[in-house]
């Protein structure tokens, strides 16, 4: 006797609706990788329409790994380094700020853009009010110079507006040297869980200062001693904590699946920075977004 095949249980309404969700956020995301490498491509061209130069924000360029689609991009060599290599390369350039104006995003893109902030209070990673107007998301690494740059120099200039409510930090690992770097990124968390996330994550910055930091597990071991990590032995144990390791590689791939592929960029709100810009630059940034915030809400509140 023959049986008829089984039938999807939900309505075809039902199936037609999540499909189109799925095609939407299909389109929302391949828009946000368009604009990201847009901005990419305008970072890289070296000046602005007046042919000055000006203020150098610099970043690292995520190598090509198989089977991670990436953005077809050109990478600029580093001319203050000789350690770069084919599969990572510092893109130092000095390059344009686009502009206010100029990186304002489709209003799709805006909403993805808004829609990747967590506001999670149980967020280990993030720093700031869970309902601050301004999210700036950041995508690091932590052997990037540019990034160990703008920890080390730029990011203390943005605490007040974090202590003042304005602002929520919100870490993301974006994983590009590889295994040292994934080790790194998973001790950052494994340090976050016990409450040091902001000191250990200055003193491993701190060893890419010059160039590509090389160290070990026991080196961040020692580091984690060194701020004062209560339980030391959990901290190294949590190296080889799946759920961390899994959340690195998380935070990784959705920078990749919305463009993201150097460090730093930063998503401020629905504004998007690639590199290592002044402090005043992103403070300027900061300030135009919660004031945008302020204009949309109903007066009274």
């Amino acid at each position: 006797m023959s049986q008829s095949a089984p039938t999807d249980p939900r309505p075809r309404d039902d199936r037609t609706v999540v499909a189109i969700a799925w095609a939407v956020a299909a389109v929302a995301f391949a828009l946000a990788a368009a604009f990201i490498a847009w901005l990419a491509l305008g970072r890289d061209s070296g000046t602005d329409d007046g042919g000055a130069a000006a203020p150098a924000p610099t970043s690292s360029t995520a190598p090509s790994e198989p089977g991670t689609p990436q953005p077809d991009q050109q990478p600029t060599p580093d001319e203050g380094s000789g350690d770069a290599s084919a599969s990572d390369t510092d893109a130092g350039s000095a390059a344009p700020d686009p502009g206010a104006t100029e990186q304002t995003p489709e209003p799709e893109v805006a909403e993805l853009l808004l829609s990747l902030q967590r506001r999670d209070p149980a967020d280990t990673m993030a720093v700031g009010e869970v309902d601050a107007p301004v999210v700036m998301i950041e995508y690091a690494d932590y052997r990037c110079p540019y990034c160990a740059r703008f920890h080390l120099e730029i990011r203390p200039e943005l605490m007040p507006a974090v202590e003042d409510g304005t602002l929520r930090i919100e870490f993301r690992d974006l994983v590009i040297f590889e295994e040292t770097s994934e080790l790194a990124a998973v001790a950052g968390r494994a340090a976050a869980e016990q409450g040091h996330l902001e000191d250990f994550q200055a003193a491993v910055f701190a060893l890419s200062t010059e160039g590509h930091g090389e160290f070990d597990a026991a080196d961040l071991v020692d580091i984690a001693e060194e701020v004062g990590v209560p339980d030391v032995t959990q901290f190294e144990a949590d190296l080889e904590n799946e759920e961390l390791i899994d959340a690195v590689r998380s935070d990784t791939a959705e920078g990749r699946q919305i463009g993201v592929s150097s460090t730093p960029t930063f998503l401020i709100n629905t504004q998007v920075l690639q590199g290592a810009y002044p402090a005043e630059r992103m403070l300027e940034l900061i300030e135009q977004e919660r004031l945008a915030v302020s204009e949309e809400q109903p007066a009274g509140r």
